[in-house]
């Protein structure tokens, strides 16, 4: 609690304490169509810094544009046996949707505990997959996947070295498995539901639960985290997928965010050297035709370079400014395939919208190339 006096100082000296009314509201800041808002910043990185993503799908996106603009990204260093082929993103078999998913696998990197082999799932024809990476990570036998593990936990203790770590919150609906006490990453194969189904249970997190897993993270990270090591929290703006609870998807989305943002809050609010960055808050108040892409769950490639280029300005990485997107439209007027898409457009959001649509289509062009090309190599 604070004074009343405290309280109105507080507002004066806040350049963003008004929702509609005077410079930097927010209502002048949406009318821009892109929002970053300010979250807590209590450090500023070096441009040689090193960072480390973990955590859900937006974790892919972090750090596929803090290498473009130059940054030291050390969580896309893998040398790890064959991860598969299904996945776009080579990265994307490390993404961690719940913060009990980080929790363990830093316990397993840090050596805490150990990764055991019943928590290896059985497939057909002897072979087995590891939950607790992505489906799309491959199946083998379990002495090839428990040879992987290692690897695998040598990826993930690179977080401890790293200048900076960005945890990426990204939902609260789980499967447990009851013979290990695991919480699964995704929810079991329907073939395995079917066999095996009294092996497993769901589970939602509390609030209180999602902030515990959050104090054993952040203190995983001080004990076997370098010295001075800085850390970043944020949640991601990529919707539940799918909920196995009774409530519409769009109330199980909201609770899911809304309880991931309160606990990070709470977490930054109460850590030295641990900050709160809104890439939520940035997405889900930007103009809906340039935050995502037409799926209306993954984040436009716009939206994230946006973002993400904010963040290195604001944290001292770089010197270069977002680009502005008013110019960047200027500059487009003498394009054939603009003034094409302004005629047919009936207004400027159907044409902002069909803007963003081109850009996500050769953006995720790229992703697939990537993909063919990871499997060339290991064909040649």
């Amino acid at each position: 609690m604070i004074s009343a006096k405290e309280a109105l100082d507080l507002s004066r000296t806040n350049a963003h304490d008004r929702w509609s009314k005077g410079d930097g509201s927010a209502a002048e800041r949406i009318e821009d169509r892109i929002i970053v808002p300010l979250g807590k910043q209590s450090f500023s990185a070096k441009p040689d810094d090193t960072f480390f993503a973990i955590g859900s799908c937006f974790a892919r996106n972090v750090e596929e544009r803090l290498q473009q603009a130059g940054a030291t990204v050390t969580s896309l260093n893998i040398k790890v046996r064959d991860l598969g082929d299904q996945s776009a993103r080579e990265g994307g078999v490390f993404n961690k949707y719940t913060p009990t998913s980080i929790l363990q696998e830093l316990k397993w990197a840090a050596g805490i505990e150990a990764y055991p082999e019943a928590a290896l799932l059985p497939l057909a024809g002897g072979f087995f997959y590891d939950p607790y990476l992505s489906g799309k990570a491959g199946r083998d036998t379990a002495e090839e996947l428990m040879a992987r593990r290692e690897e695998v936990r040598q990826y993930f203790a690179q977080a401890f070295e790293a200048d900076v770590v960005v945890l990426t919150l990204g939902l609260i609906e789980s499967w447990i498995d009851t013979v290990t006490g695991l919480h699964l990453n995704e929810a079991p194969s329907p073939k395995l539901l079917a066999r095996d189904g009294d092996r497993f249970a769901f589970h939602r997190f509390s609030l209180e639960e999602v902030e515990a897993a959050l104090e054993e993270i952040r203190t995983i990270l001080e004990t076997h985290g370098k010295p001075g090591q800085k850390r970043i929290v944020t949640v991601s703006p990529v919707p539940l997928g799918r909920t196995f609870t009774d409530e519409d998807i769009v109330i199980a989305n909201m609770t899911s965010k809304s309880t991931l943002r309160v606990a990070a809050m709470r977490l930054a609010e109460r850590t030295e050297s641990m900050d709160y960055f809104p890439s939520y808050e940035a997405v889900v108040t930007s103009d809906p035709a340039l935050s995502w892409q037409r799926d209306r769950r993954h984040v436009s490639d716009v939206v994230v370079g946006q973002i993400i280029q904010t963040f290195l300005v604001r944290y001292g990485v770089s010197d270069q400014p977002p680009v502005d997107l008013t110019e960047a439209v200027a500059a487009l007027e003498n394009d054939e395939s603009y003034q094409k898409w302004a005629a047919e457009a009936e207004d400027p959001t159907m044409l902002l919208a069909r803007m963003n649509q081109e850009v996500n289509k050769y953006k995720n062009m790229v992703i697939r190339l990537q993909k063919d090309l990871r499997q060339q190599r290991k064909s040649a």
